[in-house]
């Protein structure tokens, strides 16, 4: 997703680049085309993001949903040993 987050906005920096040289040589309505293209590839960039930020989220959240904590806020994974220790 990081790579194509940098092609699309390359690509965006590209048409904005062209805008003023295409529609000084050729005409407005290209210079209006390429503003389009470039508009176009930074929406696709941005949707790439939230994209990737959606799954950093989720990632985030099963690993902390792997934690189970007890009422004490310690993990559960030993709680046989704790029991043990204050025993004696």
């Amino acid at each position: 997703m990081k790579t194509l987050r940098i092609v699309f906005t390359v690509i965006s920096a590209i048409f904005i680049a062209l805008v003023i040289p295409v529609g000084a040589l050729h005409s407005w309505t290209a210079a209006i085309l390429c503003a389009m293209g470039a508009f176009l590839f930074f929406g696709l960039m941005l949707l790439c993001k939230q994209k990737q930020e959606e799954d950093d989220r989720r990632a985030r959240h099963d690993d902390l949903s792997d934690l189970h904590l007890g009422e004490d806020g310690r993990d559960g994974k030993d709680d046989k040993g704790d029991r043990n220790r204050s025993g004696e």
